[in-house]
């Protein structure tokens, strides 16, 4: 019996002896989960739970973005600067002092930058970043110019044809077609080819993937912007008394429409459908057929009334402006729902928003920014602008963008006329803006732009 009880006090001996000299087994850190990704600006903010550990050992966190360490840290935040209009991979490891490892991987997008682009009377063209309310970078342009988006460019025309990056100010795209200038006006584009003029009133049509000029024509003097639809590029003139449909593949005429002697356009037409709108120097507006320039209706508003203002569309009404007075016009036929008489005179197109026409309207040296009721014409709100206007608005989240000549670009509550903001610029503002969201997911042009909204 002692025997026995000997060899079981020998066998719990060496059991216990077993059981301390087995190495301790670590616990990995729990499941990390996301908790918030918030962006302010370019800047992201990553934020995932404290991750506990069963051992209580203390966790380090590796965060990588697209397979870069962007930092190491103990907490479980963590702050970076970012790019607009990306899709980024995340990956957070978390690890303890003993070798234990945790690990997610996520993606997430990064904000659509919103940028406002405006040129000066000296030539800038301005980046303003509408998100953080700071200018990003300013260009060499032409005070002529009107400037056109294309995913994640804007187009100018300073030495060369050029495809300048939206958020950088670097110029990613360019072609020279011409051979005797090297400066381009009223630019514009499609998905595939970009159309410009030289300063010889030469007409380029250039490939945008081949960067190759696929046709030019020539013309006289050539001004206004030009408009576009799915076949056709639409010439007018300032200085000319012809409006042309110009074959995109081609190059060639496909009709033109010759007003009497004098009689010459002082815009691009509008395009609606299978109609073009358009008004010239001497008061008359044409409605015309898109495929083949015949006229549908004609409307006379007086000898020295000139249309000035690039027309525009709201429901079934056309919204055009000579120097004096604002129209609205049947589309069908021409006949005048009801005009609006400013105090002063129309040197910009109207925008329509939310049922909303907003023009600028110039008096003795200074002027003004008008709202109407677009059904109506009836008086809403006025915002007093320092001095003259030139500058055709654009209303994007109800905020309405115009310039005036006393140096100064405004941001103004669509809804009540009250300031949000003023940028004090170093020349005047005689051009119109553009806003550009994201790689041109959306862009909203003025209704002097052959791409009008």
């Amino acid at each position: 019996m002692k025997k026995i009880i000997s060899i079981l006090l020998i066998l719990i001996l060496l059991s216990c002896s077993n059981d301390e000299s087995l190495p301790h087994q670590n616990s990995n850190p729990e499941e990390i989960k996301l908790e918030k990704i918030s962006f302010e600006g370019k800047t992201v903010t990553i934020d995932w739970n404290t991750v506990l550990d069963a051992d209580d050992d203390l966790i380090y966190y590796s965060l990588y973005i697209n397979s870069i360490l962007v930092e190491k840290t103990t907490k479980s935040i963590s702050t970076s600067l970012l790019e607009y209009n990306n899709e980024y991979r995340g990956r957070i490891i978390a690890t303890d002092k003993n070798g234990g490892v945790s690990e997610l991987e996520f993606t997430f997008e990064s904000p659509k930058s919103k940028i406002l682009l405006f040129s000066d009377s000296s030539q800038n063209l301005i980046a303003y970043d509408l998100i953080t309310n700071k200018t990003l970078w300013e260009s060499s342009t032409s005070f002529i110019e009107a400037h056109t988006a294309y995913k994640d460019m804007i187009f100018s025309g300073v030495k060369g044809l050029n495809g300048i990056n939206i958020l950088t100010g670097e110029i990613e795209w360019t072609s020279s077609p011409g051979t005797n200038y090297n400066e381009y006006r009223n630019i514009i584009t499609d998905n595939t080819n970009v159309y410009a003029f030289d300063a010889s009133s030469k007409l380029y049509c250039v490939n945008i993937e081949s960067k190759e000029k696929l046709w030019d024509r020539s013309f006289l003097n050539y001004y206004a912007t030009l408009s576009i639809d799915e076949t056709r590029v639409f010439v007018s003139s300032r200085n000319n008394d012809h409006l042309y449909s110009i074959n995109k593949v081609s190059g060639q005429t496909d009709w033109s429409l010759r007003l009497n002697a004098s009689y010459k356009f002082l815009t691009n037409p509008l395009i609606n459908n299978d109609h073009i709108y358009i008004g010239d120097y001497y008061g008359i507006f044409y409605a015309l057929n898109k495929n083949n320039g015949s006229k549908i209706w004609t409307v006379d508003m007086g000898r020295y009334n000139s249309f000035f203002a690039a027309p525009t569309i709201f429901e079934n009404t056309i919204i055009t402006g000579t120097y004096s007075t604002l129209y609205a016009l049947y589309e069908n036929n021409g006949n005048i729902k009801w005009t609006y008489k400013p105090e002063g005179t129309i040197e910009t197109s109207p925008f329509i928003h939310n049922n909303n026409i907003y023009i600028g309207l110039s008096k003795n040296g200074t002027a003004e920014l008008v709202c109407l009721n677009a059904e109506d014409g009836g008086f809403k709100w006025k915002y007093d602008l320092s001095s003259k206007t030139t500058t055709s608005p654009i209303v994007y989240e109800d905020i309405v963008y115009i310039g005036d000549w006393d140096n100064n670009f405004y941001a103004i509550n669509a809804t009540n006329g009250s300031l949000e903001w003023k940028l004090q610029t170093d020349n005047p503002i005689i051009k119109s803006p553009i806003i550009i969201i994201g790689n041109s997911d959306t862009v909203i042009y003025p209704s002097s732009h052959g791409l009008k909204n």
